[in-house]
């Protein structure tokens, strides 16, 4: 056997394990770098999130104070690079970025720059990628390919330069990476391909494990990790399809859902302890009288309570001066479930506030958070215009949706993402359908995250809590992009082929005349299963 030719292992075929190695490692360290330069940690300006006050909920369950005169970080008009070492806080929040920042924090005395996080995260994605690289590549090396609609909207600044925050957000991003870079190994491999499919379903599972724990409003990362594990086959012995090979997926898919269940427990407890009825009170005057307006008497409110359609719990006027605040905030869990039921019964309003929810999602940039270094001479932003208009108000949300170029294209992508993702489902024989399943998987994970934002908490912040959504979608136009230049690409090939070897394909046809029907359906047509 040569150098160059494929080794068999198992009846299955893979290219040279050197050359997938090299492949690995080129993805990982390309990773590396789009995230260092998105960030600006590759030329030593770093580009990072500033806080909006929810900072303090992690970074002092580690120990941290900002290095700044009142050592809070909250709304300084930039970026708090550098921190102190502190004791650590009685009740931090629950968090899967707690231990990472943790680990970035290790060994450090006062004086630990937010860029190490940066370092660690950047890291983390780059051993994801070159993880994932190494799998798909079982398949053929080309077919690490599948990942660059995965990688390159992780090199936009409006998402890596979360990384250098003290949010949760940057490890529910973290995760998303990790769960679909997992779905595209599963995507280009076979059932056959034991090795490469484990690792996929364990990149699926640990994804949506490390998101859903970042932030309970990710959960619905989980369902999908969940979904794609038990539907997926990984052959357990040689030979045809058995019952067995259904198993190792639903048992992962499992084991992940058992896993999130007390720290996703332990993270409601503390927003109800934290926040009590902050998220009742914004989903019920910011959504549900704004889409409902006579939905008052259904919840319980006075009329008068529909003036403040529009109002969020932190502007003005204060929470007891609206009429029927105190009605939601004695009992938040009934008002947020008569809300949903509102919301239920009125489909359209539901179908308007997901649609609100998809629109926001063009706000990724979050132009009210800043991104420059905080210095002392840095002009803090003034209380009052803090949220931007994605949040202020009922009015300036409205106005800002209303500024948008294309409002319309989150939800044309996420449907154009679904209905390729289904012929692809069905279609899975094709090369063109890994990058169209990637796609349908990304789209309905949007769709799900930006439902779960506005039923969660309202409109207030709605393009920060679909933030995340917004990168999913951008893997999803990507993914869509590349399954019609495979798709494209096939067909020119497959024209050229019977334009220039007539002769060839009548010999090919006359071999499949001759096969039986089984066998002849099944030449060229790898297992995607």
């Amino acid at each position: 056997m040569s150098e160059g030719e494929p080794i068999s292992i198992s009846g299955v075929h893979r290219p040279p394990a050197l050359r997938r190695v090299a492949v690995a490692l080129v993805a990982g360290v390309l990773c590396l770098l789009a995230v260092l330069t998105a960030t600006g940690l590759l030329v030593g300006r770093p580009v990072g999130a500033g806080d909006n006050g929810d900072g303090s909920r992690l970074y002092c369950g580690v120990g941290l104070v900002p290095a700044t005169p009142d050592r809070n970080s909250n709304w300084k008009g930039g970026v708090v690079m550098r921190f102190d070492r502190d004791a650590r806080c009685s009740d931090p929040m629950p968090s899967s970025a707690e231990p990472i920042l943790r680990a970035a924090a290790y060994g450090s005395g006062s004086g630990w720059s937010l860029t190490r996080l940066g370092w660690l995260y950047a890291l983390l994605a780059a051993a994801a990628t070159a993880l994932a690289a190494f799998a798909a590549t079982g398949a053929g090396l080309a077919r690490a390919l599948v990942l660059l609609p995965i990688l390159v909207p992780l090199a936009e600044p409006d998402f890596a330069r979360f990384f250098l925050s003290t949010y949760s957000e940057p490890a529910g991003l973290l995760g998303a990476f990790v769960l679909v870079c997992g779905v595209a190994v599963i995507a280009v491999t076979g059932r056959v391909h034991r090795a490469e499919r484990l690792i996929g379903l364990v990149l699926v599972a640990g994804g949506g494990l490390l998101a859903t724990t970042a932030k309970a409003a990710y959960a619905p990362l989980l369902v999908t990790a969940f979904v794609v594990c038990a539907v997926v086959a990984v052959a357990v012995r040689r030979g045809g399809p058995r019952w067995s090979d259904r198993l190792v997926g639903p048992v992962i898919g499992v084991l992940a859902v058992v896993a999130v269940i007390a720290p996703l427990s332990a993270a409601l407890s503390w927003q109800s302890r934290g926040y009590p009825g902050v998220n009742a009170y914004d989903l019920t005057f910011t959504t549900v009288l704004t889409e409902i307006p006579d939905a008052t008497t259904a919840l319980g409110l006075p009329g008068s309570a529909a003036e403040h359609a529009g109002d969020s719990y932190y502007l003005t006027p204060a929470p007891q001066d609206v009429p029927g605040a105190a009605i939601v905030l004695a009992d938040p869990t009934r008002a947020q479930h008569t809300d949903w039921q509102q919301l239920a019964e009125h489909p359209a309003a539901l179908l308007r506030s997901v649609g609100v929810a998809m629109e926001a999602t063009e706000g990724r940039g979050l132009a009210y958070l800043p991104s420059a270094e905080w210095t002392p001479s840095t002009t803090p932003v003034k209380l009052g215009t803090i949220y931007g208009e994605q949040g202020a108000s009922g009015p300036t949300l409205r106005a800002w949706l209303d500024g948008l170029t294309f409002p319309w294209w989150p939800a044309v992508l996420a449907a154009l993402g679904v209905a390729v993702g289904i012929a692809g489902t069905i279609r899975r024989t094709r090369l063109w359908s890994s990058c169209a399943r990637l796609a349908g998987v990304t789209a309905l994970s949007a769709v799900g995250l930006a439902t779960f934002a506005v039923l969660g908490d309202g409109y207030f912040e709605i393009a920060k809590h679909t933030w995340l959504a917004a990168y999913l979608l951008d893997v999803t136009a990507l993914a869509l992009l590349g399954a019609l230049v495979t798709a494209a690409t096939q067909a020119v090939r497959s024209a050229r082929i019977r334009r220039h070897q007539p002769t060839a394909t009548a010999g090919m046809v006359g071999v499949l005349a001759s096969m039986p029907a089984e066998s002849a359906a099944s030449v060229g047509q790898p297992d995607t299963r």
